[in-house]
């Protein structure tokens, strides 16, 4: 059982508090954040594990330290060969591939999960499998954790896990991870062995975001989308100035197998796929969206963004400007050819 379990509610509140403090977030993100780091460690403590990787914005903030920017959701990647689906898919047998996922998760991940929970001494949980109308979309699991610091109006005391079978596992690394709470007391008797966790490497993250951005813009004016999608401008300017890009960017056959697997496994229909190419990718908003996207961005830098001095979003786009021509201006092509949306 984990020792901060069993301390007493004032005292946690206490030390949420001086967290959240010298970390420069809310408290209620820092207990929230204790529980993502717990949440982790119990899923990668059951058998599956081993064929998971974790992944997404999370995993740049909590396993490589990248970006600044609480994040409340799990993401995890399940490797399809594990359900026996390898290899080239048919479009029936990825339609398949999703509904026997969706049956994995409801009737084995999720149980397996919540005793995997009672196991560590987590008596308080309770955890609930979002029900979605679809059989083959991407399974969420709310996990809801007794809070000792109240919540505000735009976060839930729940952790989301989602999971998906139709993401990219490779390339990843084994990274150790602790909770905030863990860093700012390193000394104290609670605090328990970082865990080590599977994740997405921060190159393939860069590209998937850029290639999400450049999607969203590029479908029907009607049915682009803003809300909650300006943290992907955020990580993508962050991550731009590593050397994680630089990666990304000389790694053709990367790039390349992230665009051919989106368009099999997550494609939008109206979207030309031969635009991926790095002389026509366009991760900025166009111009009528802009001012609707720096209103989510403004909304997101209040919310959910805790280094001390964030980007404006005039700073966002003047980056993605940047680098956009930077991408623009790569010399090589993917040999990939799609054909033309209806």
């Amino acid at each position: 059982m984990n020792p901060w379990i069993t301390v007493p509610d004032e005292t946690k509140r206490r030390a949420y508090i001086e967290t959240a403090e010298r970390i420069g977030l809310s408290a209620f993100a820092a207990e929230k954040d204790w529980w993502v780091v717990q949440t982790l460690s119990v899923v990668f403590g059951i058998d599956v594990s081993a064929h998971l990787v974790f992944k997404g914005g999370t995993s740049l903030s909590k396993g490589w330290k990248i970006i600044d920017r609480f994040s409340e959701d799990v993401d995890l990647a399940l490797d399809r060969a594990f359900l026996g689906f390898d290899g080239e898919l048919s479009k029936n047998e990825r339609g398949k591939l999703r509904k026997e996922t969706g049956l994995y998760v409801d009737n084995v991940f999720y149980p397996e999960l919540i005793d995997e929970f009672a196991s560590k001494g987590y008596d308080n949980v309770r955890l609930e499998l979002v029900k979605e109308k679809q059989s083959d979309l991407d399974r969420k699991i709310s996990i809801y954790y007794p809070n000792v610091i109240d919540a505000p109006g735009y976060l839930q005391p729940a952790v989301q896990i989602e999971i998906s079978c139709r993401s990219l596992r490779e390339p990843f690394s084994m990274r150790s991870i602790r909770s905030h709470l863990d860093e700012v007391f390193p000394d104290a008797g609670f605090i328990q062995p970082p865990a080590i966790i599977p994740t997405v490497n921060p190159e393939r993250t860069f590209l998937e975001k850029i290639f999400l951005l450049h999607e969203e813009f590029h479908r029907p004016a009607e049915k682009r989308r803003v809300n909650r999608l300006s943290r992907h401008l955020y990580d993508v300017v962050k991550l731009s100035k590593t050397s994680f890009a630089e990666k990304a960017l000389a790694d053709r056959a990367l790039y390349e197998t992230i665009v051919y697997h989106r368009y099999h496994f997550t494609r939008v229909g109206e979207v030309n796929y031969n635009l991926h190419q790095p002389q026509t990718i366009n991760p900025i908003p166009p111009v009528e969206l802009m001012e609707a996207w720096k209103a989510d961005y403004n909304g997101m830098i209040e919310q959910m963004i805790y280094e001390e001095n964030p980007p404006a979003f005039g700073e966002i786009i003047s980056d993605l400007e940047e680098l956009t021509k930077k991408i623009n201006s790569l010399e090589w092509r993917f040999d990939l050819e799609f054909p033309q949306p209806k």
